[in-house]
């Protein structure tokens, strides 16, 4: 199809929704579907609210001891001391004093040069003892080979990844977790049973846990979705075009239905959502995190109306040719599950005005 040739703002008023129904609809063109214009329906209609049990079954001390052979070595430290957890939750952005030269040592001279800024913060601080779990984060750290990403029970401090300098959550000193955990709003939530609306209290104890750190091709991500005990869809995370990905689309595809029937399918959920890594030799995959079924986990290149309704499976989603996501793109949690945590958010942007572009290159 032509392009129209016109040229448009890059920073058009196109919510995220409209754009991701862009990419559906594109799709759908390609293959048989559902191609109805129903009025869009408000996502979070679409889904009954979310049991203590779904949300307990997708905390991550509850799938790993099941699956800990198909994904990242790992290890859970459970129970935290309150000490620990109030202060992930207390205000402000501060390590203990006995962390800080070792983590920001090179910083020692920002601000005024007699130090009066920093004296005055630091007087507001409340005196918190982590030697203990800085301790105990130490020995695992070592355990897993020297380096790790943090997380808790359902969130990883994606958000926080601007305090490190690598901008990812690679972490080899107890510092670096403080650091990503306290400012990560992601973790609030996760502590204060936030981050999934639910029918009623949840009962669940904060857990850190230390995921082995790798090098992995962000391109070789997958958001998997499950409904009814079927897997129903699988789509690309990382948002850019992949040539190559498009030569391995059917095996990769097969090769992660054939995951989920031999493995996955055995989740005590009947619809939930996963990530799963593939290896570039698509000789393994791995998995990678559990959520629910519900409207706040991103349905990535999906509409969550069109996974709702679909009747067969509807394939591998691989982000379309043509449109180029520099300058067209922006992040989904500039403000605030890669719910794929090993790679951040810079590997999970938004589709918001995206439709703009598809407007005016697929028609």
């Amino acid at each position: 199809m032509a392009s129209s040739g016109d040229t448009h703002d890059p920073k058009g008023a196109f919510s995220e929704e409209e754009a991701r129904r862009a990419i559906s609809e594109l799709a759908l063109t390609q293959s048989p579907g559902d191609t109805s214009d129903d009025a869009v329906e408000d996502d979070a209609q679409l889904f009954p609210p979310l049991t203590a049990h779904e949300v307990k079954c997708c905390a991550f001390s509850s799938w790993y001891p099941e699956f800990s052979k198909l994904t990242f070595k790992s290890e859970v430290i459970h129970p935290l001391e309150q000490s620990f957890i109030d202060y992930l939750l207390s205000d402000g952005l501060y390590v203990p004093e006995q962390s800080k030269m070792e983590y920001h040592g090179e910083l020692e001279d920002f601000g005024s040069s007699d130090g009066s800024d920093w004296e005055e913060q630091e007087n507001e601080v409340e005196e918190v003892d982590l030697a203990d779990i800085s301790k105990e984060i130490e020995q695992h750290i070592a355990k897993l080979g020297g380096a790790v990403f943090p997380r808790m029970a359902w969130s990883a401090p994606t958000d926080a990844s601007w305090v490190t300098t690598t901008g990812t959550l690679k972490c080899t000193l107890p510092t670096d977790i403080f650091w990503l955990l306290k400012s990560s709003d992601k973790i609030s939530h996760d502590l204060s049973h936030e981050s999934y609306p639910i029918s009623g209290p949840l009962q669940a104890e904060p857990e850190l846990v230390l995921r082995q750190w790798a090098n992995l091709y962000p391109s070789m991500m997958f958001r998997c979705f499950v409904r009814d005990h079927k897997l129903i869809a699988i789509s690309q995370v990382d948002v850019q075009f992949h040539k190559f990905l498009e030569e391995m689309k059917l095996e990769i595809e097969s090769k992660i239905e054939a995951f989920f029937n031999q493995h996955i399918s055995k989740f005590p959920l009947a619809s939930f959502c996963f990530d799963a890594y593939v290896a570039r030799t698509v000789d393994r995959v791995m998995v990678v995190d559990f959520e629910p079924w519900s409207h706040v986990v991103d349905s990535c290149l999906y509409e969550w109306r069109e996974l709702i309704r679909a009747d067969e499976f509807l394939g591998l989603r691989l982000f379309p040719e043509g449109v180029n996501p520099i300058g067209h793109f922006t992040s989904k949690y500039s403000t605030n599950r890669f719910p794929i945590e090993v790679t951040a958010d810079a590997y999970h942007n938004s589709i918001a005005s995206l439709i703009e572009k598809m407007q005016h290159e697929t028609t």
